[in-house]
């Protein structure tokens, strides 16, 4: 880990002692710069003598310290696999602070993480579940097959708490008109940070270059909840509906096949 990574987690932690707050209350600049307030989470790196009952973790700053995690253990609570070295994040429990109610491995959360979003044809969009799948029924084969295909969606999580989207596929105006589908919006995601043992996704539009009159597009922070990590698997809870990601090569792969899959309906 480089110094600059784990300088920002210092200044990250500096919020731990104060009160705590929700994730909505987090303060922010125009420049999408975070003061996290609230954020009890321990961080460091794990240590040689970490087992299914204990974590040695070494914080920034002084000795390794040992916390027991075998009741999260069993509760599922150890997000990904703890391997020395690794940066991790730790929640500790408010009546016992010698032991972990969660451990996330945060070094394997890095990475490219998406999944599936299929279309839906715009005359459906205002219809209920059950209408739609009626419709649909009654759609061709082959338009389907052109039109129907899944998307990849998801998002990059890099050093420096950067972030970025995964599912944006160029085409024209008009021609996204003509398409009897759509695709949910992607968002535009910059940022990332952990707090309290929670996932906060960053996102913020772009300004239109040629809008002067145009407001500036509001700042957006998405909480998500860990429910379970592995080396290709990743499941995250959103306002109570849960999303499971694989694990891609990068951004770039991830967007190919629905490149390719929008030129086949341009053309």
């Amino acid at each position: 880990m480089t110094f600059f990574a784990l300088l920002c987690m210092t200044i990250i932690m500096g919020g731990c002692n104060k009160k705590k707050q929700v994730a909505e209350s987090i303060e922010l600049d125009e420049n999408l710069n975070f003061e996290l307030k609230g954020d009890s989470m321990r961080y460091g790196l794990v240590c040689d003598g970490t087992s299914d009952s204990v974590i040695v973790m070494w914080p920034f700053s002084g000795e390794p310290i040992t916390y027991y995690c075998y009741e999260a253990k069993l509760k599922g609570n150890i997000i990904g696999q703890l391997a020395i070295g690794d940066w991790i994040g730790l929640v500790l429990c408010p009546r016992d602070t010698a032991e972990v109610t969660m451990a996330i491995n945060l070094d394997q959360l890095k990475g490219t993480w998406t999944y599936p979003v299929m279309p839906v044809m715009k005359e459906l969009q205002n219809m209920s579940k059950r209408a739609q799948r009626r419709m649909m029924d009654n759609v061709s084969d082959s338009v389907k097959k052109t039109f129907m295909v899944p998307r990849e969606y998801g998002f990059t999580l890099k050093r420096a708490h950067m972030a970025q989207s995964v599912g944006r596929v160029r085409r024209a105006n008009t021609l996204e008109d003509d398409s009897p589908v759509v695709y949910p919006k992607v968002k535009r995601y910059r940022q990332w940070y952990m707090w309290n043992g929670k996932l906060l996704l960053v996102s913020k539009d772009r300004k239109h270059p040629n809008d002067s009159t145009a407001q500036e597009p509001p700042v957006e922070v998405d909480t998500l909840s860990f429910k379970f990590m592995n080396n290709d698997s990743l499941v995250l809870e959103c306002r109570g509906q849960e999303y499971n990601f694989h694990r891609r090569q990068n951004a770039m792969k991830a967007n190919e096949a629905a490149a390719k899959a929008a030129q086949n309906q341009n053309k």
